[in-house]
């Protein structure tokens, strides 16, 4: 398949928007590039979640690692800017195409937030953040002398801390209430502190 020359020119388009996730050509042409593109494109989802600087600085890091590689394959004649360019464009669509996996994972009964859980009147899933405030312990997570991470519980939608907290999901840093881990929407929080 031929793509068109428009669509080529336009390095916002997404090239490879029809094909089948299982298609890696970067992965049969440098496997240690695209090893390093795949870490960095989900170090890049997690940190857009979290917003984690850290998790930037690694996707950042990452993601020049693999330029690297692309420009000792690519010989003296390539220039270093275009290889991070590439490297960056790749990690992009890395990152696009893990979000389209999870979309398409989730099935669509279980991807909704229910109107109530055991009585209690879910944060409704609009794009609007209740007040900074553990839903269990009512610890103001706005105040600077508590020094506790906290994060939207997946499943009722309010505050929880990291002490209160059963379980997060290691690849986008959501966490669920611990009286909530049950619940299929919280089936990936996993990990505990």
């Amino acid at each position: 398949m031929v793509n068109p020359i428009n669509a080529m020119r336009n390095i916002n388009c997404n090239l490879f928007e029809h094909l089948p996730d299982t298609a890696d050509a970067l992965l049969e042409y440098d496997p240690h590039a695209a090893g390093l593109v795949r870490e960095a494109a989900g170090a890049l989802r997690a940190a857009r979640h979290t917003h984690d600087t850290a998790g930037f600085e690694q996707a950042d890091t990452l993601t020049r690692r693999a330029a690297a590689v692309l420009l000792a394959g690519a010989g003296s004649s390539v220039s270093v800017r275009y290889a991070i360019m590439i490297a960056a464009r790749l990690v992009e669509l890395e990152a696009a195409a893990l979000a389209r996996r999870e979309r398409n994972a989730q099935p669509e009964t279980s991807a909704k937030r229910p109107a109530r859980i055991n009585g209690l009147k879910t944060w409704p899933d609009d794009g609007t953040l209740p007040p900074r405030i553990c839903r269990v312990c009512r610890t103001d997570l706005d105040d600077d002398t508590e020094q506790l991470a906290s994060a939207i519980c997946v499943v009722c939608g309010y505050w929880v801390c990291e002490v209160c907290d059963g379980g997060t999901d290691p690849t986008t840093g959501d966490a669920v209430c611990d009286d909530h881990k049950s619940h299929p929407l919280a089936a990936n929080c996993t990990e505990y502190a």
